[in-house]
């Protein structure tokens, strides 16, 4: 059976995302009705990896990188071929909406961590996230062939606080699509503002040339991040790979919790103050 033609596939990805309904908040779930029918993410970057990479089969294996007991694409699917990640920038009106200042209020309900938009973003985004893999995973098995997304199955969990047993964005980074920054997201040729999933499939694409050899290549070290964080959670003095405390951002981002809203009665949360009004927000910095 001849494989499933990468351009096709990129291009039906790139297709659902421009055209989806799921894309756009519903007047259901729309915090206030101005937002019903905002966009959330423009078009895509789709980047293609080896099962069998060695970042999966050793690297994210190591103590410090992600840990022992992440599960490389074979763990989860024995057949596993390839691994597609892909990368959903925010749109500009999200963006726009987050680089209020802290002493702005927001419409009423709303705590000051973040935007109205960017807890659309951050919520529902992740809901388009997984509907985008369920699309790509019938695309293929409807051509034929095995797909698995992990962050989709029962069998993700957290193997310590903050690292679970896949990574978005280390899948990410082994399919060519940009490297770690301070503030421990994801810089991409379209930035870091956005969203991550990804699929392991037993079809075989391509890997996606890496255009980097470190994992922090893209990171100026600018410092814009720390700057940037309500609650000092980054300290670029202690480098990239240290540099920001989870310790300090998780409960600055719960603590703004609000209750379940919409017909999916899900809590929303968010700050992205670190993605924002930065150099690599919309690209790699020059």
């Amino acid at each position: 059976m001849e494989t499933m033609k990468k351009n096709e596939l990129i291009s039906a990805i790139h297709d659902f995302v421009d055209h989806s309904k799921e894309n756009r908040v519903s007047a259901e779930d729309a915090i206030y009705p101005h937002l019903s029918g905002m966009r959330i993410f423009d078009s895509p970057l789709v980047g293609f990896s080896s099962a069998d990479d060695e970042f999966y089969t050793t690297i994210f294996k190591q103590e410090g990188v992600i840990h022992p007991l992440f599960m490389a694409p074979r763990e989860w699917m024995p057949e596993a071929v390839t691994v597609i990640s892909f990368f959903l920038p925010f749109t500009n009106q999200i963006r726009e909406s987050n680089r209020k200042r802290m002493d702005e209020p927001y419409a009423p309900g709303i705590p000051q961590r973040c935007s109205a938009e960017w807890l659309h973003g951050r919520i529902e985004g992740q809901a388009f996230v997984n509907t985008l893999t369920d699309f790509i995973e019938e695309l293929l098995q409807s051509n034929g062939y095995r797909a698995f997304s992990p962050t989709g199955s029962g069998r993700i969990q957290m193997l310590m606080p903050y690292c679970s047993n896949w990574s978005e964005r280390h899948a990410a980074y082994a399919s060519g699509l940009g490297t770690f920054g301070l503030s421990k997201g994801l810089i991409t040729e379209k930035g870091m503002a956005g969203r991550f999933g990804s699929v392991i499939t037993e079809a075989f694409f391509e890997p996606t040339p890496r255009s980097y050899n470190d994992p922090f290549e893209y990171c100026r070290m600018c410092g814009a991040c720390e700057n940037q964080c309500p609650v000092h959670a980054i300290d670029g003095s202690k480098g990239c790979k240290t540099g920001k405390d989870h310790t300090i951002c998780a409960p600055y981002v719960n603590g703004g919790t609000l209750p379940p809203h919409g017909p999916r009665n899900v809590v929303r949360y968010g700050c992205g103050k670190c993605q924002i009004d930065v150099p690599c927000e919309m690209g790699i910095p020059q």
